[in-house]
């Protein structure tokens, strides 16, 4: 029976002592963090044209994942690079108190501009056709027919054939600073061919007009 008591007092003893233990009971989760993210630069491959969304994979306090999916689809151009930046939340900003000067109706003609594209390289072959390079497009004008295109390689070519009986020397013509890099010519019997290197992967589309031909590449 005095052995009963002293169990009895043990177990006593041990609850009292759990409630004041303060290793007890729920734990802080510590989470070593890394240095602070401040940007990060993305680059995609010649093949990518639409950007569909964007996912950020992060650590919860309590350690947990989530996922953070961004919905954008949007265009993109693969030669440049786009980045995620850090920024701080904004100051609450001042109201300042602005005049606003209209101009009259008679001076609204003088703030009218018209944009102009100009070429980024220009030249002839001969006499069969001149050529005008743009960023993302070649303009032909030439009075000969076309009578077949094709695209092939990785990065592409785009190969065009036009109807002619003049047969002229081969030439090839370096480009810079646009999608296409290089025009090779070449004469055969009965037509000659361009063929037009580009910077990589693409699509293309040909417009035709009175004095000839716009070769856009998407």
């Amino acid at each position: 029976m005095k052995k009963n008591r002293w169990i009895l007092f043990f177990l006593i003893f041990s609850f009292a002592y759990a409630n004041d233990n303060p290793f007890s009971g729920e734990q802080n989760v510590s989470i070593i963090t890394p240095s602070s993210f401040t940007r990060s630069d993305v680059k995609f491959n010649s093949n990518a044209r639409i950007l569909k969304s964007v996912s950020f994979n992060y650590i919860n306090l309590d350690g947990t994942e989530e996922t953070l999916v961004l919905d954008v689809n949007k265009s993109i151009d693969w030669h440049d690079t786009y980045t995620i930046v850090r920024s701080k939340s904004p100051e609450p900003s001042k109201i300042l108190d602005v005049s606003v000067t209209i101009p009259s109706k008679g001076n609204a003609d003088s703030n009218l501009s018209i944009d102009v594209e100009l070429p980024l390289q220009s030249g002839s072959i001969d006499k069969l056709l001149t050529y005008s390079v743009y960023k993302n497009k070649i303009r032909l004008n030439t009075n000969d027919e076309l009578v077949s295109d094709f695209s092939i390689g990785n990065p592409s070519k785009i190969v065009m054939d036009f109807k002619s009986n003049i047969i002229s020397p081969s030439k090839v013509v370096r480009i810079k600073n646009s999608f296409f890099k290089r025009l090779d010519f070449g004469s055969h019997k009965g037509y000659y061919r361009l063929v037009l290197y580009l910077d990589g992967k693409y699509n293309y589309k040909i417009e035709k007009d009175a004095s000839g031909y716009t070769i856009f590449v998407l």
